[in-house]
């Protein structure tokens, strides 16, 4: 099991959170306002309603297609989606930083290569991601350190 795989899930789970969608489309120069949202779009966001007028027109287009989805989403996905959001919001800033890292370096990746990673989580046995989700989590901050470093050696010498 790679956990660069691991990490890349953790990155397009965390996208979710920080925007709702890793591939909202560039923002509307005007924004969206608020009343033209629908019903089940203005409920999702209603905890940014009060300072929606002050956010950037890209955020606003963003929030607005991420909170459509959500009312898309099948109830199954919403509820693992909100465990996600809940589990990142009682992260350290350090742990929150490293997230927000990987989702940096996961949106600067080859279209393909971001592709293959999710087609490699996607044919993995629920099995298989559970123990790797379960070996990653059971890991001492010094066990994550190691593994970091031996993937980095890994790059390296592939690169060679």
């Amino acid at each position: 099991m790679n956990i660069t795989l691991y990490f890349q899930h953790r990155v397009m789970t965390c996208a979710l959170l920080l925007g709702f969608s890793v591939f909202a489309n560039s923002a509307m120069a005007e924004g969206v306002a608020w009343e033209s949202l629908s019903e089940q779009q203005q409920q999702t966001l209603s905890a940014v309603k009060d300072h929606w007028n002050e956010l950037p027109p890209h955020r606003q287009e963003r929030l607005s297609k991420g909170a459509e989805k959500w009312a898309n989403m099948p109830p199954e996905q919403r509820e693992r989606a909100q465990e996600n959001i809940t589990r990142f919001k009682n992260l350290s800033p350090e742990d929150k930083a490293r997230v927000k890292e990987h989702i940096q370096r996961f949106r600067q990746l080859p279209p393909e290569q971001r592709s293959a990673l999710r087609e490699r989580w996607k044919n993995m046995s629920p099995e298989q991601k559970e123990a790797f989700k379960n070996r990653i989590k059971n890991m001492s901050p010094e066990q994550r350190k190691e593994l970091r470093e031996k993937i980095k050696s890994r790059k390296i010498e592939q690169a060679q």
